[in-house]
C-alpha cells in the first residue's frame, strides 16, 4: 500500500461502506457527482473541509451555459453546440483540450436539465463577454424582496435533494463536513481511498472502490508551498475574489501520487471586482458579476472615457484595464489604494434589466455603487470637465442607436445607454484573481492521468481541478457547466467501477 501524504499519520478507527465511491470537495462538481451516483444506485461518502457544501460554487453569479435550451429558441436566441464549441475555443486561444470542449457543449442542454430537475428556475437568460449568442442561463431577478443568486440557489438545491434521497436511504450518502483529505491511498496499483484530517486533529482512512476529487483550485493559495508561487508569481499582486479554502490540495495530493498537470500557468484574472468603500485594500474583492455588463454596464476610466469593450473577453477587459485606467484617488468614493481600476456606471433601466433585489445587495448593503443624479454631478466628484463625461455619453449614444460603429468593436449593445441627464450609479472595479483555468488532466471518463499518459486507476475528477476544457481563458458560465458536466461523467465513471468491484467480490 502507498501513501501520500502531507502530515503524520494517526490512525483513527476505518470507515468504510461498499459499493461505495468516495467524493472529496462540496462545491457543484461534487455535489453533481454525487446526486448522479446515488442516483444510479450507488453510495456515496461526501469530504468537505469547510463547515458546509458550496465551495466557490456558491458564489458564482452570471450562470450557466447552454447551447440549444427550450429557452433559447422560446426567446428567438439561436444557439447549438458547435457555436458554442468555437466560442470556448476561441476564448482558450485553441489551447483547450478539445475532446472535452465537445462533451462540455453537447451535454450542455442536459446540464441546464439536471439542475432545473432539482427546482432551479433557469428561465432568463444572459449575454456574457466573449460569447456569439446569449446563452448564460440564470435566475430571474424577483421585482421585490431578496435576489437569489444563482450559485447560491443551485448548491441549496442540489444539497436538498441528496437530503431527501438520504431520508429514503441512509446508507446512499453520508457527508463529513470540517474533514480535510490529506493523502490519497492506493493498493496495489489501485486509488481506493482518501486520508482525512478532522477537525480536532484526528486521522483516518475513508475507504471506498473508487475514488472523485472535486476539492476547486488554487487562487486563494498563499500557501509556503503556493501553487501562486510556483505558476503564476506576475498574479501575486492581485486580489482574489475565492474564498479562503481554494488552496489547490487536491492538485497537490493528485500531483505528489504521479498525476500529470496541464495549464497551471493559465490563471484568469477576472476584470471587474468591487472595491468596497471602507476597505479598499483589502486582498479579497466581491465580484462584479459579468451579467452587470451583459445588462448594459458601462466601463469608464478616471478621465471619464471608455476605453474598451465592455462585453469582450475576460483577459482582453482585464488588460483594458491595466493599460488604460489609472488607479483611482480616494477622494472618489474611497479610492482604488493605488490599483488600476475602472468606474462601472448604471442607469436605472440597465438595474432593472440585471435585478432591482440584487442590484440593492450591491448598492445598499455592500455600498459599493452610489448614486448620482446626472453625470455633471458624477463629472465634479471625478473632477473632471463636464464635457468628457458627456462626450462619452453622447458617443456611446449614437453607437447604441447604429449610427456609428463602436470603436472597440462592440457588437452587442444590452438594454440601454446612459442619458447624461439622469441618475448615474457609479462603483469602483479593480481586476481580480478570480479562477485557474489549469490543473489535473484527465480523459473524456473524468479518470485523472498520470505523467506516462495512463489512467490512474480508480481515481476521477472534475471541475476546477482539473484543466484543459478552458484553455488559456475560460467564458462566462463555463465554470459551472464544466462542474455539472463533468462532475456527472465522473460519478457515473467512479460508480461503474465500484459496481464491477462489488460484482466480483459476490
Amino acid at each position: 500500500m502507498n501513501w501520500v501524504l502531507f502530515s503524520v499519520i494517526v490512525m483513527a478507527p476505518m470507515l468504510a461502506a461498499e459499493p461505495t465511491v468516495v467524493v472529496v470537495g462540496g462545491g457543484l462538481a461534487g455535489l453533481s457527482a454525487s446526486l448522479e451516483i446515488i442516483t444510479e444506485g450507488g453510495r456515496v461518502i461526501l469530504i468537505e473541509g469547510e463547515n458546509n457544501t458550496g465551495g466557490n460554487s456558491a458564489k458564482a453569479s452570471s450562470g450557466i451555459n447552454g447551447a440549444g435550451t427550450d429557452t433559447q429558441e422560446k426567446l428567438g436566441i439561436h444557439d447549438s453546440p458547435e457555436l458554442l464549441v468555437k466560442d470556448t475555443l476561441s476564448a482558450g486561444d485553441g489551447e483547450n483540450d478539445k475532446v472535452l470542449v465537445k462533451i462540455l457543449a453537447e451535454k450542455s442542454v442536459e446540464a441546464v436539465q439536471f439542475l432545473r430537475n432539482v427546482g432551479v428556475d433557469l428561465t432568463d437568460i444572459n449575454l456574457c463577454g466573449g460569447h456569439s449568442v446569449p446563452r448564460t442561463h440564470w435566475i430571474p431577478s424577483p421585482k421585490e424582496g431578496r435576489p437569489i443568486p444563482a450559485g447560491f440557489e443551485i448548491m441549496k438545491r442540489l444539497r436538498t435533494r441528496l437530503n431527501e434521497l438520504q431520508e429514503k436511504n441512509p446508507e446512499s450518502f453520508r457527508l463529513m463536513t470540517q474533514t480535510k483529505m490529506v493523502g490519497i491511498i492506493r493498493e496495489d496499483g489501485k486509488v481506493v481511498g482518501v486520508e482525512v484530517l478532522s477537525a480536532e486533529g484526528e486521522q483516518s482512512k475513508v475507504t471506498g472502490d473508487s475514488v472523485i476529487l472535486a476539492t476547486g483550485g488554487f487562487s486563494a493559495d498563499r500557501s509556503h508551498d503556493s501553487l501562486l508561487s510556483e505558476f503564476g508569481k506576475q498574479t501575486l499582486g492581485f486580489p482574489s475574489t475565492n474564498g479562503a479554502f481554494a488552496k489547490g490540495d487536491g492538485v497537490k495530493i493528485a500531483r505528489a501520487l504521479g498525476a500529470k498537470l496541464i495549464g497551471m500557468e493559465r490563471i484568469q484574472i477576472h476584470p471587474t471586482a468591487f472595491v468596497d468603500p471602507k476597505e479598499p485594500a483589502a486582498g479579497t474583492k466581491f465580484l462584479a458579476a459579468e451579467a452587470l455588463r451583459g445588462k448594459g454596464a458601462l466601463l469608464i476610466n478616471s478621465e471619464g472615457k471608455r476605453f474598451g469593450n465592455e462585453l469582450g473577453r475576460r483577459d482582453y477587459t482585464t488588460n483594458r484595464i491595466l493599460e488604460h485606467a489609472k488607479p483611482i484617488g480616494e477622494e472618489f468614493q474611497g479610492g482604488s489604494a493605488e490599483r488600476n481600476a475602472a468606474i462601472m456606471l448604471m442607469n436605472e433601466a440597465t438595474i432593472d434589466a440585471f435585478g432591482r433585489p440584487a442590484f440593492n445587495f450591491y448598492a445598499i448593503v455592500k455600498k459599493f455603487f452610489k448614486k448620482y443624479e446626472n453625470s455633471q454631478e458624477l463629472a465634479k466628484a471625478l473632477n473632471v470637465d463636464y464635457s468628457v463625461i458627456k462626450a462619452t455619453l453622447d458617443d456611446y449614444q449614437e453607437i447604441f442607436e447604429g449610427k456609428k460603429e463602436d470603436p472597440f468593436g462592440k457588437k452587442a449593445f444590452p438594454v440601454s445607454a446612459i442619458s447624461p441627464n439622469e441618475p448615474i450609479y457609479a462603483a469602483i472595479v479593480v481586476p481580480a484573481i478570480h479562477y485557474t483555468m489549469g490543473g489535473l488532466k484527465i480523459d473524456q471518463h473524468a479518470r485523472v492521468i498520470d505523467e506516462q499518459g495512463k489512467p490512474i486507476e480508480g481515481l476521477y475528477a472534475a471541475g476546477e481541478v482539473t484543466g484543459g476544457v478552458h484553455g488559456s481563458n475560460r467564458l462566462g458560465g463555463n465554470s459551472l457547466l464544466e462542474c455539472v458536466v463533468f462532475g456527472r461523467v465522473a460519478g457515473r465513471s467512479g460508480l461503474k467501477v465500484a459496481t464491477d468491484a462489488a460484482r466480483s467480490e459476490l
